[in-house]
């Protein structure tokens, strides 16, 4: 009945949750010595398997059907924000936290005028 916009938005809104999941974890073990920061690869993810098509040179070959990319925790072994080499910068997190809430928002809207549009084709049907 819903088209492809419900999965793609919910897929969002999945992955901008698990991020401030991420960011607050990083919050959290920011005075803890050796700890790494982590954070959410996706986007570079779903534009990697769009560009894998599938083509059929056959009337009988199968379609292929677009697969559902997962997001990915990474951890970032390189940078040390402190001398007991932890890597979490909190003004940092803060900022990619309230950057990652403002998304949530708009997905939010998209998804709330999605629905809006299906009941006005349900309501005039």
């Amino acid at each position: 009945m819903f088209n492809a916009n419900f999965q793609i938005i919910k897929s969002a809104m999945d992955v901008a949750m698990l991020r401030q999941s991420v960011s607050a974890q990083n919050i959290a073990n920011a005075e803890t010595p050796g700890y790494k920061r982590k954070y959410v690869v996706f986007e570079e993810l779903l534009k990697e398997s769009m560009k894998l098509q599938l083509s059929t040179t056959d009337s009988r070959h199968i379609e292929s059907t677009q697969r559902i990319v997962q997001p990915r925790i990474e951890r970032e072994d390189s940078f040390f924000y402190k001398n007991d080499q932890n890597g979490v910068d909190v003004d940092f997190e803060i900022a990619q936290m309230t950057a990652n809430g403002l998304r949530y928002e708009v997905l939010s809207r998209l998804m709330s005028k999605n629905i809006e549009f299906y009941n006005i084709v349900v309501r005039s049907a």
